[in-house]
């Protein structure tokens, strides 16, 4: 009894009816909104002892980076690749207390050096320090 009514026309007009159905529903939805960009800064903790330690790596494509020592009394000292840094004496020593009350950063000058990657925001970064800490490195 069920073929009687299956006729074969209802299977293109079905499927006509419903491409248009389709269409007419993605043709009266409104546009998709972007969501708005947000410059947070992507954060790394870095384990910094007193052998050298690649802080951070290379990446041509970041804007800015910015190092941070915690509240711990100890000494950081930092310098780009390919720079192996020797404490308080090659590089940039930042030194840090366990009673400082705001950030103590490092942010490098974005236009050091020329070329793809040899900028120092994108440049990868060493350190050592006097005392085993967390160095924070933020990059945009």
């Amino acid at each position: 009894m069920l073929r009687k009514f299956m006729h074969k026309w209802w299977l293109p007009v079905g499927m006509v009816s419903v491409s248009i159905l389709a269409f007419g529903l993605a043709w009266l939805m409104p546009d998709a909104k972007a969501q708005p960009t947000i410059g947070l800064p992507f954060a790394t903790v870095v384990s910094v002892t007193a052998a050298s330690t690649p802080l951070i790596g290379l990446n041509p494509s970041r804007r800015s980076i910015q190092i941070c020592l915690p509240a711990v009394a100890g000494t950081v000292t930092i310098v780009p690749a390919p720079i192996t840094p020797v404490s308080l004496t090659l590089g940039i020593s930042m030194t840090s207390t366990a009673t400082i009350t705001g950030p103590l950063c490092f942010t490098p000058p974005a236009n050091l050096g020329t070329g793809v990657g040899t900028g120092s925001a994108g440049a990868a970064w060493n350190a050592i320090a006097s005392t085993t800490m967390n160095v924070t490195v933020l990059e945009w």
